[in-house]
């Protein structure tokens, strides 16, 4: 929740030499009396940080090793500018995964996949974020890593997706502009386009998950491909995405990845089916349970809609024609 409003008592005195600041406490300390013959002006200023977060109520984390202080430094000034409050989640450090969170990546000692530290490290610390979550027995969080870059009206966007969402709803995707087709759910008060994805964007800098989407995703199951891939694939967890287009929440180039400090990605998955039924061109987002999920969710006639845009968008791209899919 965030963090209750305060206020502080500044006193100004015009001497033309210095400007002094004191403390409510000081005031305090001369049983309330303030002597304007003096000079003295008190007046009480709202603090801008803790004000402005009082009023937005999701619970935030965000996600920072111990060793990224420049990426800390940036994704505070970042939620502080935004006027969130939100609580860091440390995070796991490559394959010194916890103990709770071992059975995910190990069988026994031994990596059950070919993911490489880096990305290891990074789907433990997500999924440390929603067993935190769920501890705490929040009904939904806002998760962000430490490159975000978040935008003033963040705390409205929120608020209105939160308010045009179904009781239904498991996660909704905020960082990543959809390139295939999408099927509009609403139009948000304040800006932006409530959606649900022919196929969900990349990425994992930044979304909204209620407590009954953290225990499906946290169902336990090997993991062998990395977070975002497998935010990507909502079947295999059961979830019902949501998003929001265009996004809303981007991420810093600025910064250099953790990823890829550690070894980069992963290219073979070691232990996993080649093209076959379960996955006919090798990709884990091309399979039956894939097209069966979008038919659900999308409905008959939106999911034809996605399958003639997308195969419009395939063709352009082979053309060089222009793309005209992907926004609501």
């Amino acid at each position: 929740m965030g963090a209750p409003c305060s206020l502080r008592c500044r006193e100004w005195r015009f001497d033309f030499v210095s400007v002094r600041m004191s403390t409510a406490a000081e005031i305090a300390s001369r049983g309330g009396a303030v002597d304007l013959r003096g000079g003295t002006i008190p007046f009480f200023e709202p603090q801008v940080g803790p004000s402005r977060e009082c009023q937005f109520s999701v619970p935030t984390f965000y996600i920072n090793r111990d060793c990224d202080e420049d990426r800390r430094a940036a994704i505070e000034l970042e939620l502080r500018t935004a006027g969130i409050a939100a609580e860091r989640i440390r995070a796991v450090e490559g394959l010194a995964v916890p103990e709770d969170l071992r059975a995910y990546f190990f069988d026994a000692e031994r990596l059950s996949s070919a993911l490489k530290p880096g990305e290891v490290g990074c789907y433990a610390s997500h999924l440390k974020a929603l067993k935190t979550m769920i501890e705490r027995g929040l009904e939904y969080a806002l998760i962000l890593e430490d490159d975000a870059v978040l935008p003033r009206d963040l705390r409205r966007v929120i608020d209105d997706v939160l308010a045009c969402l179904p009781h239904s709803w498991d996660l909704v995707h905020l960082c990543g502009d959809p390139r295939r087709a999408v099927k509009p759910v609403r139009r948000l008060k304040h800006r932006g386009t409530l959606v649900r994805y022919s196929r969900v964007p990349s990425g994992t800098v930044g979304y909204l998950i209620s407590r009954g989407g953290a225990r499906k995703f946290l169902a336990p199951i090997k993991r062998s491909w990395p977070v975002d891939t497998d935010f990507r694939r909502p079947w295999l967890f059961g979830l019902e995405t949501y998003g929001v287009a265009p996004k809303i929440i981007d991420h810093s180039d600025s910064l250099p990845s953790p990823i890829q400090s550690m070894g980069g990605r992963a290219r073979a998955r070691r232990g996993l089916p080649r093209p076959s039924f379960h996955s006919w061109t090798g990709n884990p987002l091309h399979c039956p349970e894939g097209v069966y999920y979008n038919f659900r969710a999308l409905g008959p006639l939106s999911w034809a809609r996605c399958s003639l845009e997308n195969a419009y968008a395939r063709a352009a791209g082979m053309l060089g024609l222009k793309r005209l899919v992907g926004q609501p």
